[in-house]
């Protein structure tokens, strides 16, 4: 016996279940299609708003470059041609040896240095004490210093006891006593109207051997072309103390006239000179320090 045929509930609301699930999503994806479009068309508008960016500085770019490149350049061949010429001034003395004729290879110049105190003692020195004009004559007083005593200067001159007891005024000598190691020479020139005084004597006139650069001088006097001093144009020529400043002389007509004490650089000797007219008669010498206060006064001269 056939059971009865039971419709099958469940298939046909599978079915119908499956009918609605597959046209669901057809409508949820139209309409969210539907949703997006004017999202799309928004951002479509904004882009076609936008400005267009210009053309890439590719010529500035590639200029910048070159000028880069030719600056490294320039700098690394200033300093390949510095480091060549420092290779080149080291090395190459190093290299060379002696010359090919056997003579001794150049020394390096050496920098140029200053006579030291040795080689300005022995050079000599000479200086005007004091000139002028005085009877329509020109006149001149001149201390110069020997560190050695020359070659041609006379042997007879230098030496001691009665011939060299002689000062420095009235010529050579180096006074009493023996004479010394070491010789040098001192020269009182005077000239009047061109001619040295006591010319007769020869170059060396009123030279006097001494002992170095410090010896004792001092002394003064009366000189003249003629008659020794006593008339005619005549200078004073005084070589006073240490600590002396100026001098001054006074005629017998009260005139006044005063000089400065020159010292010779580098010695001890100093001199003053001042002239006299012929007929003028000396009343007094003084001498004075730097304070103005009188060391001697002499009233003998004529």
């Amino acid at each position: 016996m056939t059971a009865p045929h039971t419709p099958d509930r469940r298939s046909a609301a599978s079915r119908a279940s499956g009918a609605s699930g597959d046209s669901v999503p057809d409508r949820l994806g139209t309409l969210h299609a539907a949703d997006r479009a004017p999202d799309v068309r928004h951002a479509l508008a904004r882009a076609a708003g936008r400005k267009a960016p210009g053309p890439a500085p590719v010529q500035a770019i590639l200029d910048g470059a070159r000028a880069r490149r030719s600056r490294r350049t320039t700098v690394s061949a200033a300093a390949g041609a510095l480091m060549a010429a420092v290779t080149t001034a080291v090395v190459l003395p190093l290299l060379a040896g002696p010359s090919q004729d056997g003579s001794p290879t150049p020394a390096a110049s050496s920098p140029s240095v200053s006579p030291g105190p040795d080689a300005s003692k022995a050079a000599e020195r000479s200086r005007v004490i004091r000139s002028g004009s005085i009877d329509g004559k020109k006149w001149s007083v001149t201390l110069t210093f020997y560190p050695e005593v020359p070659d041609d200067f006379p042997s007879s001159d230098t030496n001691v006891g009665a011939e060299g007891d002689r000062d420095a005024d009235g010529g050579s000598g180096s006074g009493r006593g023996p004479r010394p190691e070491e010789l040098s020479l001192l020269c009182q020139r005077v000239f009047i109207g061109g001619v040295q005084v006591d010319h007769q004597a020869g170059h060396w006139a009123g030279c006097s051997v001494v002992d170095g650069d410090d010896d004792f001088v001092q002394g003064a006097g009366l000189r003249s072309l003629s008659d020794k001093g006593a008339s005619g144009t005549r200078i004073f020529v005084g070589n006073p103390a240490s600590g002396t400043a100026t001098a001054r002389l006074t005629l017998d007509n009260g005139s006044v006239r005063t000089a400065r004490v020159v010292t010779l650089p580098g010695t001890s000797y100093r001199a003053f000179a001042l002239p006299i007219a012929d007929g003028e008669t000396i009343a007094s010498v003084d001498t004075f320090d730097g304070q103005g206060d009188r060391l001697t006064h002499e009233t003998y001269w004529d």
